[in-house]
């Protein structure tokens, strides 16, 4: 428990850092951009996250896997799958210069290019899937955070309006350059030899589970990526600015929910054929997801016509709704996160963790060609949120029946009607014209005080059986 403890601790804490820069840099880079060339801009990253997946087909969440149920046994594959790598990334700025030729503005043209081509090149170099499936978080963490004060060192220094939005892909393209050669430093150095063979006959073996992965990917990138498009398409520029300044607001709050899935997939993978190890890395998953997600989605319906305009500015005034309607991705998403990205995965089941990413892409790419036209934005925000719940049902639905009734929290309940009760009250007060901070304050003391009057007794016992 104490280590990983330390290891949810390094983990929350790059997490808390990297939140906290990004809630910097985030409303500044809305701020300077604008609603239009921010959305542009979120239009460049999604189609670029589709040309990514040739890059990557599955390799790295494959070789992830492996090493995190063999650990050093596994290496000798990191080698085949780096040529790997380099031969697909070949294909994939093919793929982006392809897809920029049929672009009509220049200016995303180039962003295209520019994006696309550098980003499958440093790509190459990451290593996030090594360090995690080897438990190495507070290298992680490190990194993550040095990474995102080089980012942030770039915005803030170097974009000041629209027409300076190049040096946000320079930023992302440097800092995990520089970053990606510190990681594989420190490997080399702590005496992590990787055994460079190219054997062409393993390539097979590690190609089918990686082509699963590569597929599950695809349908990530159709669940999250769809609505960009489709808004742009059916509703214009500026409506993609809203839209992707809403979503990207509600994932930055879902962050913080990952970090329990982060930390406890490598121990799964371990853990997957032991007959209460997986279940019992269940519940603590599912208690985490229940306590903090309830209340962050129940908190940011209610505060949103006072914390979204705060954030990023009078411009995104419009946005307010967008956001209350995609906040219910602070829970479906940590939730297809856990029964998909984390059970199955870490359980080497590639065949049902692609079946549930199909799921969720079926229903985000339906809902995106039906809702948008009738409902606006909304109704993307409505197919973004029911796209990730299809993931989750079907991964769960998927999982081993011990792992289901695991999953069956009692905190639920309790988590529910405390975040009703503060609900309420941020309702209530939203009229005296609180600060924001002082409004997330009321909300904070109001679930602690229900919590420490309803529920504590319940808490106490679901800690200590899982302990």
């Amino acid at each position: 428990m104490l280590r990983y403890g330390g290891f949810a601790l390094s983990v929350t804490t790059a997490r808390v850092v990297g939140t906290i820069l990004t809630a910097a840099t985030f409303p500044f880079l809305v701020r300077r951009l604008g609603v239009d060339i921010y959305g542009l801009w979120s239009y460049v990253v999604a189609v670029c996250g589709f040309t990514a997946l040739v890059a990557n087909p599955g390799l790295t969440s494959y070789a992830a896997q492996q090493v995190a149920a063999r650990r050093e046994a596994a290496f000798e594959t990191i080698s085949d799958v780096l040529v790997l790598r380099v031969l697909a990334g070949g294909v994939a700025a093919a793929a982006v210069l392809v897809v920029a030729s049929f672009e009509v503005r220049h200016d995303v043209r180039f962003l295209l290019k520019l994006y696309g081509v550098a980003s499958v090149l440093t790509g190459s170099l990451s290593l996030d899937y090594l360090l995690s499936s080897l438990e190495l978080f507070h290298v992680q963490s490190f990194i993550s955070i040095a990474q995102q004060c080089l980012y942030a060192v770039g915005i803030f220094t170097m974009v000041r309006s629209p027409r300076d939005v190049v040096w946000v892909p320079i930023s992302i393209l440097a800092s995990s350059f520089l970053t990606s050669l510190i990681g594989w430093t420190f490997l080399w150095r702590q005496g992590y030899r990787f055994r460079f063979s190219i054997a062409p006959r393993r390539w097979a073996v590690i190609l089918v589970p990686s082509l699963h992965y590569a597929g599950s990917s695809l349908m990530s990138n159709l669940y999250h990526r769809s609505g960009h498009l489709a808004v742009r398409w059916y509703l214009g520029e500026h409506a993609l600015g809203l839209y992707a300044a809403a979503a990207r607001l509600a994932d930055v709050l879902r962050n913080f929910l990952s970090v329990t899935q982060t930390v406890l997939m490598p121990r799964m993978a371990l853990r997957a054929n032991s007959a209460d190890g997986l279940p019992r890395l269940t519940r603590i998953a599912a208690s985490v997801l229940v306590w903090f997600g309830v209340p962050l989605t129940v908190g940011g319906i209610v505060t949103a016509p006072v914390v979204v305009p705060w954030l990023l500015g009078a411009q995104f005034q419009e946005a307010v709704h967008a956001f209350q309607w995609v906040s219910l991705y602070v829970i479906t998403a940590p939730a297809a996160t856990l029964f998909a990205g984390t059970i199955l995965y870490a359980m080497g089941r590639h065949r049902a963790y692609f079946v549930s990413t199909l799921a969720g892409a079926a229903t985000a790419v339906v809902l995106n060609l039906v809702l948008p036209p009738w409902f606006g934005i909304e109704g993307a925000c409505v197919a973004f949120v029911l796209g990730e719940l299809g993931v989750a049902l079907c991964a769960f639905l998927l999982c081993p029946p011990p792992v289901r009734a695991a999953a069956n929290t009692p905190l639920l309940s309790v988590a529910a009607i405390a975040s009703l009760i503060m609900g309420a009250v941020l309702f209530v007060a939203l009229p005296r014209h609180l600060p924001p901070l002082a409004l997330i304050g009321v909300g904070c003391a109001v679930y602690a005080i229900c919590w420490a009057s309803i529920g504590r007794h319940l808490l106490q016992r679901e800690i200590e059986g899982i302990a």
